[in-house]
């Protein structure tokens, strides 16, 4: 796996943080030498660079102490939470109204699990990857007028290939925390989601309505079941899926563990 890909997928992991954590303004990762390994889309990597200077002199203190497992500070308008995880440091902005619990749980479960599964499928060095000053796609050596010309045609060809083919409905999906739950009257077949992920999902879908989702897990085993929105206010806006411990079992998955689920898509929009 290209150092590109794998710097790619840790930064969809730190934007979903905030995508699932309103109260997270800015995550993203870094070494133990102070390079930015991976951040969030919308934060600039100025700002980043900028948080690290002010860490500095808090690091080089934890290193003569032992080292950095986790750290809180606090500010006037919100805090940065700070966790070591394999070697680096994930570090989020949150407003002062957010769930330090909930944020530990993010920063202990989400990363390390996304690390696990990349290294799993090519154990690659992480490094700082700048951004490219042009895009992937176009080269960076300079080309005669005279070459241009045939890749403008070429991707003017290509353009017309795909206005054509007819375009498939892409489903979205989300990675959410196991919490699961028992009881005489539990319906096993039945899952909740909160309802800030389920209208995310209609609104990509054109306002769909979501009758079933599919569940899979990290060993690879998949179940699909029918969902209702959680009525927990506890786990509302938070990335948590609950499922009835029998359907756990089925997928061999615990609480606290990722899943994958996203929608099951019937017939047209």
């Amino acid at each position: 796996m290209s150092n590109e890909t794998y710097a790619f997928a840790l930064r969809n992991a730190l934007t979903e943080i905030r995508n699932v954590c309103p109260d997270v303004q800015t995550s993203f990762l870094f070494d133990k030498e102070a390079n930015i390994v991976a951040g969030d889309a919308k934060t600039p990597e100025a700002t980043m660079e900028r948080v690290i200077g002010s860490l500095e002199g808090i690091l080089d203190k934890a290193d003569t102490i032992g080292g950095l497992d986790s750290l809180i500070v606090e500010g006037s308008k919100g805090n940065v939470h700070i966790t070591c995880v394999n070697d680096m440091y994930l570090t989020m902005i949150a407003s002062k109204s957010a769930d330090m619990k909930y944020l530990e749980t993010v920063a202990r479960v989400l990363i390390p699990t996304v690390i696990k599964l990349l290294d799993n499928l090519g154990p690659t060095p992480l490094r700082h990857l700048p951004p490219p000053s042009k895009p992937l796609w176009e080269p960076y050596e300079e080309v005669k007028e005279e070459e241009r010309e045939p890749q403008e045609e070429i991707k003017k060809k290509e353009r017309r290939e795909v206005e054509e083919e007819p375009k498939e409905l892409e489903i979205p999906s989300n990675q959410l925390i196991v919490e699961s739950f028992g009881g005489l009257l539990i319906r096993n077949d039945t899952v909740h989601i909160s309802e800030d992920i389920m209208s995310q999902w209609e609104d990509l879908l054109d306002g769909k309505e979501i009758n079933t989702v599919e569940i899979e897990s990290f060993n690879g085993k998949t179940n699909q079941c029918k969902v209702k929105t959680l009525d927990d206010s506890k786990l509302e806006n938070k990335a948590v899926i609950r499922i009835p411990e029998k359907l756990c079992q089925t997928l061999d998955i615990k609480k606290g563990e990722l899943v994958r689920v996203k929608p099951v898509i019937t017939g047209g929009r």
